[in-house]
C-alpha cells in the first residue's frame, strides 16, 4: 500500500472530495495565524483580555467537568481545533492529550501554556493525520460554528473515523441567542455601524445552534448518538455542551 506523508494525504483529500481547494485550505491556515499573531486595537486587545480571563475562570472549570465525567483517567484524547489551549491547562496532568490546529501560531501559544505535558498536531481538522480509531474521546470548544453545516458533517465524520468504537466526541458550541453571542454582535454593531471602527473581535461564527433537534439530526447523518445536551450555568450559558458517542457499523 502506497503510503503518504500526512500533508500529502491532507492534499490528496482536497484534490478528489472537491470540498476544499488547495488555495483555500492555505487561506484558511493563514487567516488563523494572523488571527493570534497579529498587531491588535486597543478593542481588540481588551476583548483578548477579558476573553482570557473568562476562559481560565468559567470555560476550563466547565470544560474539566465536562470531560472528567465522560472519560477515564490517562484516555486518549484529541483536542480538535485546540487553538492556544489555555483550557487545557488541568486536563494535561490527567490524560494522554493530542491537540490539534491548522495554525502553527496557536500551536506556539499552545507549547506556551502546557509545555510538553500534551503531543501537538499542525493539520486540518477535515483530514486529521491518525489512523482509524486512535482516539478514546474527541472534544472542542468554539470550533464548528465557524462552519458551514455540510462543513460540520464532513468534520463530524473525521472525527468519527479516528474514535474508537464506542468512543466520545464533547462540543462546546454557541446557541445563536446565547449571551454572549447577543453581547458580541451588540458590540460589533456598535464599533461598525455606528463608531465606523471597521473591527472584528472575533472570528465570524456561520453555524451557532438553533435548537437540539437541529444538532441531533447532523449528529445522527454523522454517525453518533447524541447522549447529552447542556445548556446551563456550569459555563454562565455560554456554550450548548453536547457528548455523543459513535455509532458502530454493522
Amino acid at each position: 500500500m502506497l503510503k503518504c506523508h500526512w500533508k500529502e494525504k491532507k492534499l490528496l483529500f482536497i484534490i478528489y472530495s472537491g470540498f476544499m481547494t488547495k488555495e483555500k485550505a492555505k487561506k484558511e491556515e493563514q487567516e488563523w495565524d494572523k488571527y493570534w499573531t497579529k498587531r491588535k486595537t486597543k478593542s481588540q486587545k481588551a476583548y483578548r483580555t477579558a476573553a482570557s480571563f473568562y476562559r481560565e475562570k468559567v470555560i476550563k472549570k466547565a470544560l474539566n467537568y465536562f470531560i472528567q465525567k465522560e472519560f477515564k483517567a490517562e484516555s486518549k484524547l484529541l483536542h480538535a481545533g485546540s487553538g492556544a489551549g489555555q483550557v487545557d491547562r488541568d486536563l494535561v496532568n490527567k490524560f494522554n492529550i493530542t491537540a490539534l490546529d491548522i495554525s502553527k501560531e496557536a500551536l506556539k501559544l499552545y507549547k506556551g501554556y502546557n509545555g510538553k505535558k500534551a503531543k501537538t498536531m499542525h493539520a486540518s481538522i477535515f483530514d486529521i493525520p491518525a489512523k482509524n480509531s486512535t482516539f478514546d474521546g474527541i472534544y472542542n470548544m468554539g470550533v464548528m460554528e465557524h462552519f458551514t453545516k455540510e462543513e460540520d458533517e464532513k468534520i463530524l465524520k473525521e472525527l468519527r473515523r479516528v474514535l474508537k468504537p464506542g468512543g466520545k466526541i464533547v462540543l462546546f458550541w454557541p446557541p445563536r441567542f446565547g449571551p454572549t453571542v447577543l453581547f458580541l454582535n451588540t458590540t460589533h454593531f456598535i464599533l461598525n455601524n455606528i463608531l465606523r471602527k471597521n473591527i472584528r473581535l472575533h472570528p465570524q461564527e456561520i453555524s451557532l445552534i438553533k435548537s437540539k433537534k437541529q444538532v441531533n439530526k447532523l449528529l445522527k447523518s454523522s454517525g453518533f448518538k447524541m447522549s447529552k445536551f447542556y445548556f446551563g450555568p456550569k459555563d454562565l450559558f455560554t456554550h450548548c455542551i453536547i457528548v455523543a458517542t459513535k455509532i458502530n457499523e454493522r
